[in-house]
């Protein structure tokens, strides 16, 4: 019966790291792929878009032979945690004085009065794009806002106010990967400007 149902128990044992380690290099060697855009020059990728796009690719295949490119429930859950916390206490850490700094300069003022503006209506607009048009309830639409803004403690707020409702994570994880790529390429794209 384990062997068809699967073993929660060893779940967070049964990480494939063949699969692991060749789904990164296969993210990384695409994420350096040059794309060559008529009068812009080149695009790629990048280090956080190519295993994005691999591991959504490669996700959907679920393996290929004996290298299982998924990993268990309980691994993903516990890896998405420690990245959270990670990616947190590291941005925290970072941006701290450098936000307090900005605070104290008019031109930082500015920048952090239109990020607020800009956030804000963001989510406001999907908001009422969502609940108008498409009928969706809170719990995913806040997952939406969450991904389209790849903000993981937007997550992390509307999973902890919802109960972990798994609605939110579904609305994150539609969104996330396209908000990314998008995102990526048009940092590049300004930067090429």
């Amino acid at each position: 019966m384990a062997a068809y149902l699967g073993d929660s128990d060893h779940g967070t044992a049964d990480i494939n790291p063949l699969g692991l380690a060749l789904g990164l290099t296969v993210g990384l060697l695409l994420g350096a792929v040059p794309v060559p855009v008529p009068g812009l020059g080149t695009l790629e990728l990048g280090q956080a878009a190519g295993p994005l796009v691999a591991g959504l690719v490669l996700g959907r295949t679920g393996r290929t032979g004996r290298v299982v490119w998924t990993l268990p429930h309980q691994a993903a859950e516990t890896l998405t945690q420690i990245g959270l916390l990670v990616f947190l206490a590291y941005a925290g850490g970072r941006a701290g004085s450098a936000f307090v700094d900005a605070l104290a300069n008019p031109l930082g003022l500015q920048l952090v009065g239109a990020g607020l503006v800009v956030s804000g209506l963001h989510a406001v607009a999907l908001l009422v794009l969502g609940r108008v048009w498409l009928r969706q309830a809170g719990s995913r639409l806040a997952g939406v806002v969450a991904g389209s803004q790849t903000q993981p403690a937007i997550l992390a707020q509307a999973q902890e106010q919802s109960g972990h409702d798994p609605r939110v994570a579904l609305g994150y994880a539609m969104v996330y990967p396209v908000a990314m790529v998008v995102k990526i390429l048009v940092a590049q794209v300004l930067t090429l400007l």
